[in-house]
């Protein structure tokens, strides 16, 4: 299980068994929502007042990029099934519109945006048709 602590700029992973902490990672300012990708390589978090994304290999441990989202401020994450892209609601500022970014989680990179409504919060992935 991983914990989000904001204010300590940390994820933990918490063993559900003993209630213990078993690693610590080190974020960027903020982790907010977390996301581990289907294939269990991936441990994904929005760092909110960042208005950042940060990608982890979880056989490892360390941080595989930071990416500025489209807005200030990064809020929820969804992923593929397929565990190839991340979708990172962002919220607008003001009479702005809020935002999803969708990061390519094998490049590493954003690789489309679109507008959405003001306060865009949370986001669920609902599902993929073949070709």
């Amino acid at each position: 299980m991983f914990v989000a602590c904001n204010k300590a700029n940390e994820i933990v992973e918490v063993d559900r068994d003993t209630w213990a902490i078993t690693r610590r990672f080190a974020t960027g300012r903020g982790p907010y929502n977390l996301a581990v990708t289907p294939d269990g390589r991936l441990l994904l978090a929005t760092l909110k007042p960042a208005g950042s994304f940060e990608v982890f290999d979880l056989s490892t441990g360390k941080s595989l990029a930071q990416l500025k989202n489209s807005t200030t401020v990064a809020n929820g994450i969804a992923v593929s099934p397929d565990s190839r892209y991340a979708f990172v609601s962002s919220e607008g500022v003001g009479a702005a519109p809020g935002k999803v970014d969708v990061y390519d989680l094998k490049a590493l990179v954003k690789v489309g945006t679109v507008d959405v409504g003001q306060q865009a919060g949370g986001i669920a992935f609902w599902k993929m048709q073949g070709k």
